[in-house]
């Protein structure tokens, strides 16, 4: 049998309250609806052909799965076990919220399995947690990480943001301070955007959120990155740094356009050439899973054109680049030639490096990678 390598995305939906700036698929919802969803996630899982797949990655995100009961999220995780090929060395991560977990919660999940923990700091300044709308304080979010070291996670990863209404360049630097000593092993850092339909957005409409100029937003970002490769972070993609060998191997699923299957309100999945998006509202996809209908809410087919650009955008955003000769070999083309109007644009403004074995991004083109990706989605 012909095994294919699969990773598995699990959406949580739920939150204990929706932050200001949050543009996910997400409900502040309590009761019998979370532990129906949970149990239609299980029930959709459980109907899945999963015969010739093994799985390298599996991701729990949210939302926040660690608002509900462990012994749901584990049966979520079991029924995954019981279906699919799941390598012995899986990285298996979960996102968390400090206010949502204590020890007795991380200690039941790392039991189960669980070997990655990703938790949702944004901040260590009380101000600007409350202004987030996040529901932990900066002492909690520092109590929350230990508790984690003592339930056994070895592989923890800190969500930072900067950016942020009316931060300055000392809170900023503050934040990073915290975070280095505490040792994680990874650290996301994103700069925040207005997303439309959330709060924030509102507020920036109307005038009411002072954010960060372009430059103070520049020096923050050029700031992280000086600051956490010194500390001995690897910086590998645009906005994640990692102690060596602490990659997040599921996101690097994204980042060179591999398989994934997603399971649960407003999951994506990518098999074949085909991306596809579960019912993201989460009484119509129990009530679908439950009958027996489709689940899909959207689909598109992608031609090997359109799936070429779209792996050349994402490898764009490791440090490592484009291996040239891996896409060449997967899609049988010739990217010097498919890209020569490109290439020569960008090196010639020193925006990207460029060799017969990488494509990368260089320091100067880094403040505006996505606007450099975006040029190979033709």
């Amino acid at each position: 049998m012909n095994l294919k390598r699969v990773s598995i995305y699990v959406h949580i939906p739920f939150c204990a309250r929706r932050c200001a700036y949050c543009d996910f698929n997400t409900y502040a919802w309590r009761g019998s609806i979370v532990r129906d969803t949970l149990d239609a996630i299980c029930q959709h899982i459980a109907s899945v052909d999963a015969e010739d797949i093994i799985v390298p990655t599996i991701f729990f995100g949210g939302g926040t799965p660690s608002l509900p009961e462990p012994e749901r999220i584990i049966r979520i995780l079991d029924t995954i076990r019981s279906r699919f090929r799941v390598l012995p060395d899986a990285e298996i991560s979960i996102e968390a919220n400090p206010g949502t977990v204590d020890r007795s919660r991380f200690a039941a999940l790392r039991q189960a399995g669980f070997n990655r923990l990703s938790m949702g700091v944004q901040a260590f300044d009380d101000h600007l947690l409350k202004a987030l709308g996040r529901i932990h304080t900066s002492d909690e979010a520092i109590r929350s990480y230990e508790a984690a070291r003592t339930a056994g996670f070895e592989n923890i990863n800190l969500d930072l943001m900067f950016a942020l209404p009316d931060q300055t360049m000392r809170q900023w630097q503050h934040t990073l301070r915290i975070a280095v000593s505490l040792q994680p092993e990874h650290l996301s850092c994103y700069a925040l955007t207005i997303e439309p339909h959330t709060p924030f957005y509102t507020m920036y409409q109307r005038g009411q959120l002072n954010l960060p100029d372009e430059q103070t937003d520049l020096r923050m970002y050029q700031y992280t990155i000086r600051t956490l490769t010194r500390a001995g972070y690897e910086h590998y993609e645009i906005s994640n740094f990692a102690r060596p060998g602490y990659r997040c191997r599921h996101n690097m699923v994204y980042w060179r356009n591999e398989q994934y299957l997603g399971f649960g309100p407003g999951a994506v999945s990518y098999l074949h050439g085909v991306r596809w998006k579960c019912l993201s509202n989460p009484r119509r996809y129990v009530k679908a899973v439950r009958e027996g209908l489709p689940l899909v809410e959207e689909k598109e087919h992608l031609d090997a054109d359109a799936s070429l650009g779209e792996t050349i955008m994402l490898m764009l955003r490791l440090r490592d680049g484009v291996d040239v000769k891996a896409v060449e070999e997967r899609y049988g083309v010739n990217l010097a030639q498919r890209y020569a109007h490109q290439l020569n644009r960008l090196r010639r403004l020193r925006l990207l490096e460029v060799t017969p074995e990488h494509w990368r991004i260089t320091p100067k083109g880094l403040p505006i990678a996505n606007t450099i990706c975006a040029e190979f989605l033709v």
